[in-house]
């Protein structure tokens, strides 16, 4: 499942169709359950931060991970996910859960994506041009890690899309 996983956020081409709901740009406050519009293959739902000093002492070994679980704490995130190859990685946010199914040759269904404004820092690719979309201005990449080993930058910007995907190998 492990590997799967990491194939769904590293690999995968993605079909999707964006629907923001209660997201803020001001660090980090978003939806909640009853924000969040029906699920449907093909479309996806986010949650969208701007990484502020005021969450959290942000420093230079401060990820991702580290920031959601400082909204958590404030009740602005609640999520659920599984350490993989890559870092930990997202099934569930807001109650929303992961839903995907192995096929004879691949996988289909909906799962989280991490997307981040950031593309390298020092040498270290974390996010690829491959996939990506435009949101209030600015483009978020899918990242290349789970949320725990990518860093967490003041100013930069994260979305959790839950997002339809299919991969055959």
């Amino acid at each position: 499942m492990k590997k799967l996983l990491s194939l769904i956020f590293a690999l995968c081409a993605t079909v999707a169709v964006f629907a923001f709901a209660g997201c803020n740009n001001e660090g980090g406050t978003g939806g909640d359950e009853k924000t969040l519009p029906e699920i449907q293959d093909g479309y996806s739902i986010s949650y969208v931060f701007t990484v502020k000093g005021d969450k959290l002492n942000i420093t230079d070994t401060t990820s991702v991970y580290d920031y959601m679980q400082a909204l958590s704490n404030e009740g602005l995130l609640t999520f659920e996910g599984n350490n993989g190859d890559y870092g930990f990685y997202i099934t569930s946010v807001l109650g929303i859960k992961e839903n995907t199914q192995s096929t004879a040759n691949g996988y289909k269904g909906n799962a989280w994506s991490l997307y981040t404004t950031i593309t390298e820092i020092d040498g270290v690719h974390y996010s690829s041009s491959y996939t990506a979309f435009d949101y209030n201005g600015i483009t978020l990449y899918q990242a290349s890690y789970g949320v725990s080993g990518v860093p967490c930058v003041e100013g930069e910007t994260y979305a959790l899309v839950y997002e339809y995907s299919a991969f055959t190998w």
